[in-house]
Protein backbone atom coordinates (compact mmCIF):
# COMPACT_ATOMS: atom_id res chain seq x y z
CA UNK A 1 0.00 0.00 0.00
CA UNK A 2 1.50 3.41 -0.98
CA UNK A 3 2.06 5.97 2.15
CA UNK A 4 0.79 9.35 0.97
CA UNK A 5 3.19 11.35 3.34
CA UNK A 6 1.88 15.25 3.77
CA UNK A 7 3.02 17.98 4.08
CA UNK A 8 3.93 18.25 8.37
CA UNK A 9 3.59 21.61 9.80
CA UNK A 10 6.04 23.43 11.18
CA UNK A 11 8.16 21.20 13.57
CA UNK A 12 8.85 24.03 16.31
CA UNK A 13 4.52 24.00 16.91
CA UNK A 14 4.33 22.30 20.46
CA UNK A 15 1.93 21.73 23.15
CA UNK A 16 3.66 24.97 24.53
CA UNK A 17 2.34 27.36 22.42
CA UNK A 18 -1.31 25.96 22.28
CA UNK A 19 -2.62 27.08 25.30
CA UNK A 20 -2.22 28.62 28.73
CA UNK A 21 -0.27 26.32 31.90
CA UNK A 22 -2.50 23.85 33.65
CA UNK A 23 -3.80 24.89 36.80
CA UNK A 24 -1.76 25.29 39.91
CA UNK A 25 1.77 25.01 37.76
CA UNK A 26 1.40 28.01 36.29
CA UNK A 27 4.05 30.26 38.44
CA UNK A 28 6.36 27.12 38.27
CA UNK A 29 9.20 28.86 36.45
CA UNK A 30 9.35 31.62 39.20
CA UNK A 31 9.73 28.85 42.15
CA UNK A 32 13.14 27.72 43.41
CA UNK A 33 14.24 24.34 44.98
CA UNK A 34 11.88 22.11 46.14
CA UNK A 35 8.65 23.52 44.98
CA UNK A 36 9.45 24.01 41.58
CA UNK A 37 10.66 20.13 41.32
CA UNK A 38 7.36 18.46 42.24
CA UNK A 39 5.33 21.46 40.26
CA UNK A 40 2.99 18.91 38.38
CA UNK A 41 2.53 16.89 41.10
CA UNK A 42 -0.09 19.52 41.96
CA UNK A 43 -2.63 18.44 39.29
CA UNK A 44 -4.81 15.65 40.34
CA UNK A 45 -5.14 14.15 37.04
CA UNK A 46 -1.38 13.74 36.33
CA UNK A 47 -0.80 12.08 39.92
CA UNK A 48 -3.00 9.64 39.27
CA UNK A 49 -1.26 8.77 36.06
CA UNK A 50 2.00 9.27 37.67
CA UNK A 51 1.18 6.77 40.49
CA UNK A 52 -0.50 4.46 38.32
CA UNK A 53 3.10 4.39 36.53
CA UNK A 54 5.25 3.76 39.38
CA UNK A 55 2.97 0.35 40.36
CA UNK A 56 3.33 -0.24 37.01
CA UNK A 57 7.18 0.23 36.66
CA UNK A 58 7.83 -1.49 39.92
CA UNK A 59 6.37 -4.74 38.14
CA UNK A 60 8.39 -4.47 35.33
CA UNK A 61 11.69 -3.85 37.08
CA UNK A 62 10.35 -7.04 39.51
CA UNK A 63 10.11 -9.17 36.27
CA UNK A 64 13.46 -8.05 34.98
CA UNK A 65 14.73 -9.00 38.30
CA UNK A 66 12.99 -12.42 38.59
CA UNK A 67 12.71 -13.55 34.60
CA UNK A 68 16.80 -12.60 34.43
CA UNK A 69 17.34 -15.21 37.79
CA UNK A 70 14.84 -17.97 36.44
CA UNK A 71 16.41 -18.13 32.71
CA UNK A 72 19.99 -18.26 34.38
CA UNK A 73 19.30 -21.01 37.04
CA UNK A 74 17.28 -22.77 33.89
CA UNK A 75 19.80 -22.64 31.58
CA UNK A 76 23.40 -20.87 33.05
CA UNK A 77 23.58 -19.18 29.68
CA UNK A 78 24.40 -15.76 29.33
CA UNK A 79 23.28 -16.10 25.80
CA UNK A 80 20.17 -17.41 26.87
CA UNK A 81 19.38 -14.54 29.06
CA UNK A 82 19.66 -11.83 25.22
CA UNK A 83 17.20 -14.95 23.87
CA UNK A 84 14.54 -13.97 26.19
CA UNK A 85 14.43 -10.40 26.21
CA UNK A 86 14.98 -10.79 22.41
CA UNK A 87 11.70 -12.44 22.46
CA UNK A 88 10.25 -9.11 24.20
CA UNK A 89 11.85 -7.02 22.03
CA UNK A 90 10.99 -8.37 18.90
CA UNK A 91 7.39 -7.10 18.81
CA UNK A 92 8.58 -3.68 20.72
CA UNK A 93 10.71 -3.29 16.89
CA UNK A 94 8.19 -4.29 15.30
CA UNK A 95 4.33 -3.12 16.36
CA UNK A 96 5.95 0.03 17.92
CA UNK A 97 5.09 2.48 15.40
CA UNK A 98 1.43 0.78 15.05
CA UNK A 99 0.92 1.15 18.42
CA UNK A 100 1.83 5.19 18.31
CA UNK A 101 -0.50 5.46 15.58
CA UNK A 102 -3.16 3.87 17.47
CA UNK A 103 -2.11 6.72 20.59
CA UNK A 104 -3.07 9.41 18.65
CA UNK A 105 -6.23 7.63 17.27
CA UNK A 106 -7.73 5.97 20.34
CA UNK A 107 -8.46 6.72 23.77
CA UNK A 108 -5.32 6.56 25.59
CA UNK A 109 -6.42 5.39 28.78
CA UNK A 110 -8.21 2.67 27.68
CA UNK A 111 -5.13 1.48 25.52
CA UNK A 112 -3.17 1.57 28.56
CA UNK A 113 -6.02 -0.22 30.96
CA UNK A 114 -6.47 -2.85 28.09
CA UNK A 115 -2.34 -4.13 28.00
CA UNK A 116 -2.07 -3.54 31.94
CA UNK A 117 -5.11 -6.29 31.80
CA UNK A 118 -2.74 -9.05 29.53
CA UNK A 119 0.42 -8.22 31.26
CA UNK A 120 -1.28 -9.34 34.51
CA UNK A 121 -2.95 -12.55 33.00
CA UNK A 122 0.48 -13.75 31.30
CA UNK A 123 2.57 -12.77 34.84
CA UNK A 124 -0.27 -14.76 36.42
CA UNK A 125 0.37 -17.61 33.82
CA UNK A 126 4.27 -17.56 34.76
CA UNK A 127 3.45 -17.80 38.44
CA UNK A 128 1.18 -21.02 37.84
CA UNK A 129 3.79 -22.42 35.68
CA UNK A 130 6.25 -22.28 37.88
CA UNK A 131 4.24 -23.20 40.61
CA UNK A 132 3.35 -26.50 39.44
CA UNK A 133 6.98 -27.01 37.96
CA UNK A 134 5.83 -27.07 34.04
CA UNK A 135 8.11 -23.84 33.31
CA UNK A 136 10.05 -24.29 30.45
CA UNK A 137 12.39 -21.61 28.03
CA UNK A 138 10.10 -21.98 25.86
CA UNK A 139 7.48 -20.39 27.99
CA UNK A 140 9.40 -17.61 29.17
CA UNK A 141 10.20 -16.96 25.14
CA UNK A 142 6.73 -16.89 24.07
CA UNK A 143 5.17 -15.26 27.15
CA UNK A 144 8.10 -12.49 26.58
CA UNK A 145 6.63 -11.85 23.20
CA UNK A 146 3.30 -11.00 24.05
CA UNK A 147 4.61 -9.06 26.97
CA UNK A 148 6.72 -6.83 24.75
CA UNK A 149 3.75 -6.86 22.14
CA UNK A 150 1.81 -5.21 25.27
CA UNK A 151 4.34 -2.18 25.69
CA UNK A 152 5.38 -1.47 21.73
CA UNK A 153 1.42 -0.27 22.57
CA UNK A 154 1.07 1.02 26.27
CA UNK A 155 4.17 2.87 25.79
CA UNK A 156 3.11 5.51 23.35
CA UNK A 157 -0.19 5.93 24.68
CA UNK A 158 1.12 6.60 28.18
CA UNK A 159 3.79 8.77 26.99
CA UNK A 160 1.48 10.80 24.39
CA UNK A 161 -0.92 10.85 27.67
CA UNK A 162 1.48 12.73 29.79
CA UNK A 163 1.65 16.46 27.71
CA UNK A 164 -2.17 16.25 27.05
CA UNK A 165 -2.71 16.30 31.34
CA UNK A 166 -0.28 18.36 32.31
CA UNK A 167 -0.77 21.56 29.56
CA UNK A 168 2.00 23.80 27.75
CA UNK A 169 5.82 24.56 29.37
CA UNK A 170 5.45 21.58 31.83
CA UNK A 171 6.53 18.58 29.78
CA UNK A 172 10.46 19.11 30.93
CA UNK A 173 9.17 18.65 35.14
CA UNK A 174 6.73 15.66 34.06
CA UNK A 175 8.86 13.70 31.86
CA UNK A 176 11.29 14.15 34.67
CA UNK A 177 9.18 13.24 37.70
CA UNK A 178 7.40 10.20 35.33
CA UNK A 179 11.06 9.25 35.18
CA UNK A 180 11.78 10.00 38.93
CA UNK A 181 8.52 7.40 39.56
CA UNK A 182 10.38 4.51 37.40
CA UNK A 183 13.79 5.37 39.31
CA UNK A 184 12.18 4.84 42.28
CA UNK A 185 10.55 1.81 41.58
CA UNK A 186 13.35 0.59 40.36
CA UNK A 187 14.78 0.91 44.08
CA UNK A 188 12.47 -0.60 45.66
CA UNK A 189 11.32 -3.27 42.85
CA UNK A 190 14.52 -5.30 42.25
CA UNK A 191 14.80 -4.78 46.39
CA UNK A 192 11.74 -6.49 46.78
CA UNK A 193 12.18 -9.46 44.22
CA UNK A 194 15.37 -10.41 44.88
CA UNK A 195 14.56 -10.66 48.64
CA UNK A 196 11.33 -12.64 48.03
CA UNK A 197 13.50 -15.10 45.83
CA UNK A 198 15.50 -15.83 48.71
CA UNK A 199 12.34 -16.72 51.29
CA UNK A 200 12.32 -20.64 50.74
CA UNK A 201 8.05 -20.53 50.88
CA UNK A 202 7.89 -17.59 48.79
CA UNK A 203 10.83 -18.12 45.97
CA UNK A 204 10.83 -17.10 42.42
CA UNK A 205 6.53 -18.38 41.98
CA UNK A 206 5.55 -16.06 44.93
CA UNK A 207 7.37 -13.30 42.96
CA UNK A 208 5.44 -13.43 40.11
CA UNK A 209 2.11 -14.20 41.85
CA UNK A 210 2.52 -10.58 43.76
CA UNK A 211 3.47 -8.81 40.40
CA UNK A 212 0.90 -9.99 38.72
CA UNK A 213 -0.98 -8.51 41.68
CA UNK A 214 0.27 -5.45 41.28
CA UNK A 215 -0.79 -5.07 37.32
CA UNK A 216 -4.55 -5.29 38.54
CA UNK A 217 -3.41 -2.43 41.05
CA UNK A 218 -2.41 -0.56 37.94
CA UNK A 219 -6.18 -0.99 36.21
CA UNK A 220 -7.66 -0.11 39.20
CA UNK A 221 -5.64 2.83 39.44
CA UNK A 222 -6.14 3.94 35.58
CA UNK A 223 -9.93 3.68 35.67
CA UNK A 224 -9.99 7.12 37.63
CA UNK A 225 -8.76 8.85 34.93
CA UNK A 226 -11.38 10.26 32.52
CA UNK A 227 -11.57 8.22 28.99
CA UNK A 228 -11.08 11.25 27.18
CA UNK A 229 -11.82 11.71 23.44
CA UNK A 230 -10.15 10.02 20.20
CA UNK A 231 -9.20 12.17 17.57
CA UNK A 232 -7.80 11.27 14.24
CA UNK A 233 -4.35 12.22 14.02
CA UNK A 234 -2.80 15.26 11.74
CA UNK A 235 -1.50 13.65 8.33
CA UNK A 236 -3.76 11.26 7.78
CA UNK A 237 -7.26 9.91 8.27
CA UNK A 238 -9.16 7.01 10.21
CA UNK A 239 -9.06 4.48 7.40
CA UNK A 240 -5.48 4.23 6.75
CA UNK A 241 -3.15 3.56 9.30
CA UNK A 242 -0.17 3.14 7.07
CA UNK A 243 -1.33 6.70 5.41
CA UNK A 244 -0.63 8.42 9.41
CA UNK A 245 2.67 6.60 10.09
CA UNK A 246 4.02 7.44 6.69
CA UNK A 247 2.88 11.46 7.91
CA UNK A 248 4.57 10.72 11.71
CA UNK A 249 8.03 9.91 10.32
CA UNK A 250 7.55 12.58 7.10
CA UNK A 251 6.96 14.86 10.43
CA UNK A 252 10.55 13.46 11.78
CA UNK A 253 12.08 13.99 8.81
CA UNK A 254 11.29 17.27 8.73
CA UNK A 255 12.71 18.08 12.35
CA UNK A 256 16.87 18.30 12.34
CA UNK A 257 16.29 19.10 16.35
CA UNK A 258 14.12 15.60 16.42
CA UNK A 259 16.72 13.47 14.57
CA UNK A 260 19.70 14.39 16.08
CA UNK A 261 17.68 13.78 19.43
CA UNK A 262 16.75 10.68 18.53
CA UNK A 263 20.25 9.69 17.48
CA UNK A 264 21.57 10.43 20.61
CA UNK A 265 19.24 8.84 22.55
CA UNK A 266 19.81 5.57 19.87
CA UNK A 267 23.14 5.11 20.68
CA UNK A 268 24.16 4.98 24.24
CA UNK A 269 20.94 3.05 24.19
CA UNK A 270 21.90 0.00 22.56
CA UNK A 271 24.93 -0.32 23.21
CA UNK A 272 25.70 0.86 27.36
CA UNK A 273 22.09 0.03 28.65
CA UNK A 274 22.28 -3.70 27.85
CA UNK A 275 24.89 -3.73 30.61
CA UNK A 276 21.77 -4.12 32.92
CA UNK A 277 20.78 -7.90 31.29
CA UNK A 278 24.73 -8.89 32.12
CA UNK A 279 23.75 -8.64 36.19
CA UNK A 280 23.06 -11.73 36.55
CA UNK A 281 26.18 -12.41 35.33
CA UNK A 282 28.37 -10.15 37.66
CA UNK A 283 26.35 -11.64 40.38
CA UNK A 284 27.02 -14.97 39.89
CA UNK A 285 30.79 -15.08 38.39
CA UNK A 286 32.14 -11.47 38.93
CA UNK A 287 30.87 -10.31 42.45
CA UNK A 288 29.83 -13.99 44.00
CA UNK A 289 26.91 -12.92 45.53
CA UNK A 290 23.33 -14.28 45.40
CA UNK A 291 20.26 -13.11 44.80
CA UNK A 292 19.82 -10.76 47.46
CA UNK A 293 23.11 -9.27 46.01
CA UNK A 294 21.37 -9.19 42.78
CA UNK A 295 18.11 -7.05 43.97
CA UNK A 296 21.18 -4.75 45.39
CA UNK A 297 22.74 -4.27 42.38
CA UNK A 298 19.43 -3.30 40.32
CA UNK A 299 18.41 -1.22 43.16
CA UNK A 300 21.76 0.86 43.04
CA UNK A 301 21.10 1.69 39.67
CA UNK A 302 17.28 2.99 40.11
CA UNK A 303 18.89 5.14 43.25
CA UNK A 304 21.01 6.49 40.82
CA UNK A 305 18.76 6.91 38.32
CA UNK A 306 16.05 8.13 40.57
CA UNK A 307 18.35 11.38 41.68
CA UNK A 308 19.43 12.21 38.22
CA UNK A 309 15.70 12.46 36.67
CA UNK A 310 15.02 14.72 39.96
CA UNK A 311 17.81 16.63 39.06
CA UNK A 312 16.44 17.30 35.81
CA UNK A 313 13.04 17.90 37.36
CA UNK A 314 14.89 20.97 38.95
CA UNK A 315 16.31 22.59 36.02
CA UNK A 316 14.76 25.56 34.48
CA UNK A 317 13.75 25.07 31.06
CA UNK A 318 16.43 26.16 28.26
CA UNK A 319 19.22 25.86 30.85
CA UNK A 320 21.19 25.27 28.44
CA UNK A 321 20.41 21.87 28.18
CA UNK A 322 22.27 20.70 25.55
CA UNK A 323 25.87 21.00 26.86
CA UNK A 324 24.56 19.30 29.76
CA UNK A 325 23.15 16.18 27.91
CA UNK A 326 26.24 16.14 26.35
CA UNK A 327 29.04 16.09 29.61
CA UNK A 328 26.40 13.63 31.02
CA UNK A 329 26.39 11.36 28.24
CA UNK A 330 30.48 11.25 28.01
CA UNK A 331 29.84 10.63 31.87
CA UNK A 332 28.01 7.48 31.34
CA UNK A 333 30.09 5.79 29.26
CA UNK A 334 33.11 6.49 31.22
CA UNK A 335 31.30 5.60 34.40
CA UNK A 336 30.51 2.11 32.44
CA UNK A 337 33.90 1.23 32.24
CA UNK A 338 34.51 2.30 36.26
CA UNK A 339 31.66 -0.48 37.08
CA UNK A 340 33.47 -2.86 34.69
CA UNK A 341 36.64 -2.96 36.72
CA UNK A 342 34.83 -3.29 40.23
CA UNK A 343 35.72 -7.08 41.54
CA UNK A 344 34.05 -6.51 45.08
CA UNK A 345 30.33 -6.15 45.80
CA UNK A 346 31.05 -2.62 47.71
CA UNK A 347 32.62 -1.34 44.42
CA UNK A 348 30.59 -2.32 41.95
CA UNK A 349 26.81 -1.15 44.21
CA UNK A 350 28.89 2.26 44.40
CA UNK A 351 30.29 2.76 40.79
CA UNK A 352 26.33 1.18 39.43
CA UNK A 353 24.70 3.43 41.35
CA UNK A 354 26.89 6.44 39.50
CA UNK A 355 26.07 5.00 36.19
CA UNK A 356 22.13 5.18 37.11
CA UNK A 357 22.71 8.67 38.25
CA UNK A 358 24.05 9.33 34.15
CA UNK A 359 21.58 7.61 32.92
CA UNK A 360 18.98 9.06 34.91
CA UNK A 361 19.83 12.87 34.25
CA UNK A 362 20.53 11.80 30.00
CA UNK A 363 17.37 9.62 29.36
CA UNK A 364 15.20 12.52 31.02
CA UNK A 365 16.72 15.21 29.66
CA UNK A 366 16.92 13.55 26.30
CA UNK A 367 13.10 12.61 26.37
CA UNK A 368 12.03 16.38 27.23
CA UNK A 369 13.57 18.20 25.00
CA UNK A 370 12.53 15.51 22.13
CA UNK A 371 8.83 16.18 23.04
CA UNK A 372 9.23 19.93 23.39
CA UNK A 373 10.16 19.86 20.07
CA UNK A 374 7.04 17.58 19.47
CA UNK A 375 3.62 19.16 17.90
CA UNK A 376 0.57 17.40 20.40
CA UNK A 377 -1.14 16.34 17.30
CA UNK A 378 2.64 13.80 16.68
CA UNK A 379 3.24 13.12 20.15
CA UNK A 380 2.05 9.15 19.79
CA UNK A 381 3.91 8.48 16.53
CA UNK A 382 6.78 10.40 18.14
CA UNK A 383 7.18 8.66 21.06
CA UNK A 384 6.50 5.45 19.18
CA UNK A 385 9.64 6.27 17.39
CA UNK A 386 11.22 6.63 20.74
CA UNK A 387 10.04 3.14 21.84
CA UNK A 388 10.83 1.52 19.04
CA UNK A 389 14.39 2.75 19.77
CA UNK A 390 13.90 1.00 23.31
CA UNK A 391 13.38 -2.01 21.69
CA UNK A 392 16.43 -2.47 20.07
CA UNK A 393 18.20 -2.71 23.76
CA UNK A 394 16.76 -6.17 24.46
CA UNK A 395 17.85 -7.08 20.75
CA UNK A 396 21.79 -6.51 20.97
CA UNK A 397 21.59 -8.12 24.31
CA UNK A 398 21.83 -11.33 22.69
CA UNK A 399 24.85 -10.93 20.80
CA UNK A 400 26.31 -8.57 24.08
CA UNK A 401 25.35 -11.90 25.59
CA UNK A 402 27.03 -13.88 23.66
CA UNK A 403 30.07 -11.32 23.56
CA UNK A 404 30.02 -11.82 27.17
CA UNK A 405 30.54 -15.88 27.09
CA UNK A 406 33.03 -14.99 25.01
CA UNK A 407 35.38 -12.62 26.26
CA UNK A 408 33.61 -12.10 29.87
CA UNK A 409 31.22 -9.52 30.90
CA UNK A 410 33.32 -6.84 32.70
CA UNK A 411 35.61 -6.64 28.90
CA UNK A 412 32.30 -6.84 27.01
CA UNK A 413 30.50 -3.63 29.57
CA UNK A 414 34.01 -1.48 29.32
CA UNK A 415 33.88 -1.78 25.52
CA UNK A 416 30.51 -0.65 25.45
CA UNK A 417 31.16 2.47 28.36
CA UNK A 418 34.31 3.76 26.03
CA UNK A 419 32.16 3.65 22.81
CA UNK A 420 29.42 5.36 24.25
CA UNK A 421 31.56 7.98 25.82
CA UNK A 422 33.39 8.68 22.40
CA UNK A 423 29.75 8.95 20.34
CA UNK A 424 28.69 11.58 22.69
CA UNK A 425 31.73 13.46 23.17
CA UNK A 426 32.43 13.29 19.36
CA UNK A 427 29.00 14.43 17.73
CA UNK A 428 28.66 17.40 20.40
CA UNK A 429 31.99 18.61 19.30
CA UNK A 430 31.44 18.20 15.39
CA UNK A 431 27.69 18.47 14.97
CA UNK A 432 26.43 21.69 14.28
CA UNK A 433 23.35 20.50 14.25
CA UNK A 434 23.74 19.51 18.13
CA UNK A 435 25.20 23.39 18.85
CA UNK A 436 21.80 24.69 17.50
CA UNK A 437 19.62 22.28 19.23
CA UNK A 438 18.86 25.03 22.54
CA UNK A 439 18.29 27.58 19.84
CA UNK A 440 15.71 25.96 18.12
CA UNK A 441 14.39 24.23 21.00
CA UNK A 442 11.06 25.96 22.46
CA UNK A 443 11.43 24.60 25.92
Amino acid sequence: MAIKPAAPPAPAQSLAAEGPAAPGVAAAESRSGFSRTFATLEIPQFRILWAGGVISSLGVQMTMVARGYLTYDLTGSATMLGVVSVSWGIPLLFFSLIGGVMADRLRKRDVIITTQIVLGVTTLLTAVLIHLGFIEIWNLIAIGFVQGLCFAFNMPARQALLPEIVGAGKIQNAVALSQSGMSLSGIVGPALAGSLIAIPFVGVAGCFYLMASIYGVVVWTMLKLPRGEAAAPKGGGRGNVFEDLGAGLAYVRSSPALLILMLLAFVPLVVGQPFQFLLPVFQKDVLHTDSVGLGLLFAAVGVGALIGSLGVASLRDGANRSRILAIIGVMFGLLLVFFASADSLPVALIAVALVGVANGTYMALNSSMMMGRTDRAYYGRVMSLNMMMFSTMPLVAMPVGIMADAVGAPLTVGISGIIVAAFVGGLALMSSAFRRIDVTDPG
